[in-house]
């Protein structure tokens, strides 16, 4: 049975819903720097996590889930934009307040974390996004259910909005529940 995801949304940079029928199956891609909600069932998933970061946020009475795929830290400069979604905590005040519009409240939230890997081996953006991200969580006091960040390898993650469960892989390895 292969039902399509119809309450799927993509938050464009005016942080406006929009309605995407993007769905590929069951799945829907949240690309780098995009951020996606939805309370259909179906997956939201991120693949190719490299030094990016991403957060997902799910409510389990309300079955209300999101992603947000961040790839860099702080704040835009511009505050505004259609990249605005790029950084940590334009990505993640979308998110909530989107989860927020489609009816969930803030403490009943569960947030994980998945990426900040570093696989060239150099440089630090990888853990500038990391920092961010989880600073930022610690100042709208939201304290993540789970992390798998960090290490060398790339991963994937995946967002089950009927269950709430969440996957992941590194490199290439069988998904595994976080």
């Amino acid at each position: 049975m292969n039902k399509k995801i119809e309450n799927s949304k993509k938050i464009n940079a005016d942080s406006k819903l929009m309605d995407q029928n993007l769905w590929d199956g069951n799945f829907v891609d949240v690309d780098t720097g995009e951020v996606r909600v939805s309370s259909s069932p179906g997956i939201l998933r991120a693949l190719a996590l490299g030094s990016c970061v991403a957060v997902a946020a799910y409510d389990r009475y309300k079955k209300i889930g999101g992603l947000a795929h961040v790839m860099l830290p702080g704040k835009s400069p511009s505050g505004e934009g259609e990249n605005r979604e790029k950084y940590t905590e334009d990505a993640i005040d979308v998110l909530l307040d989107s989860i927020k519009e489609m009816g969930t409240k803030t403490q009943n939230l569960e947030v994980n974390l998945v990426g900040g890997a570093n696989i060239l081996g150099e440089g630090t953006i990888s853990e500038e996004i990391m920092g961010s991200v989880l600073g930022y969580l610690e100042k709208l006091n939201i304290e993540p259910k789970n992390k798998r960040l960090g290490g060398r390898e790339r991963r994937s993650v995946s967002l089950d909005i009927v269950s709430g469960r969440i996957f992941y892989t590194e490199g290439d390895s069988a998904a595994k529940e976080l």
